[in-house]
């Protein structure tokens, strides 16, 4: 088997034994396949039931959360439908490191779901957001500075317009003004977004 099919497989059979609680026959496997996986040590054959190992378990985790995160930013950035999505997605999934994954979710607001609304296992990373104290723009004030934290909206239409302005975590921006719309600057541009939008954009302020 190459290297995709396994990681289809442990993605798989995480679904089925962790979230669906569903009991694996051996029989349901390929004999070679399920030996294979056996060998590399990700599951274990008992009784003629397959679990996965603990190796097998985080593995599987891991490739899960990164098929939907796959899947959402497919959905959300390039308006893909449910088939091409699935297609893109098993395509990224495999070559997304763990950087550009926690980048991605950073772009994102930390999804919680992907487009089937299916949970987003948790990674390693996830409580970043939450523990990074960070305010959205409508909260700063006129001069206020900061770096753009993250983007929080469950809205495609809204983040891709908020990235179109160059607005990406990382970027630093200073709040100019907030009536009658808020006025940043980012570089060397003055950008202006109604309240809507300011509400979706967080910032990490200088102190």
């Amino acid at each position: 088997m190459e290297k995709s099919e396994i990681e289809h497989y442990l993605r798989d059979i995480w679904v089925r034994e962790f979230e669906k609680e569903e009991k694996l026959v051996v029989d349901e496997f390929d004999k070679g396949d399920i030996e294979l996986l056996a060998k590399k040590e990700y599951v274990k054959i008992d009784d003629g039931f397959v679990n996965l190992t603990e190796t097998g378990e985080n593995l599987g985790r891991s490739l899960v959360r990164k098929h939907r995160i796959a899947e959402k930013v497919v959905a959300d950035l390039f308006l893909a439908d449910m088939d091409e999505m699935e297609e893109l997605a098993d395509q990224i999934e495999h070559v997304m490191s763990e950087e550009v994954e926690e980048n991605i979710c950073r772009i994102l607001g930390n999804p919680e779901n992907c487009p089937h609304n299916n949970p987003i296992p948790k990674g390693e990373r996830s409580n970043d957001l939450s523990n990074e104290y960070s305010v959205p723009l409508v909260s700063c004030h006129s001069g206020e500075s900061g770096e753009v934290s993250h983007i929080k909206t469950e809205d495609a239409r809204k983040l891709r317009k908020i990235m179109n302005l160059g607005l990406i975590p990382g970027s630093r921006i200073c709040l100019i003004q907030k009536f009658p719309n808020y006025v940043f600057q980012l570089g060397n541009t003055q950008l202006a977004v109604d309240k809507e939008l300011a509400n979706e954009i967080f910032i990490k302020l200088d102190e």
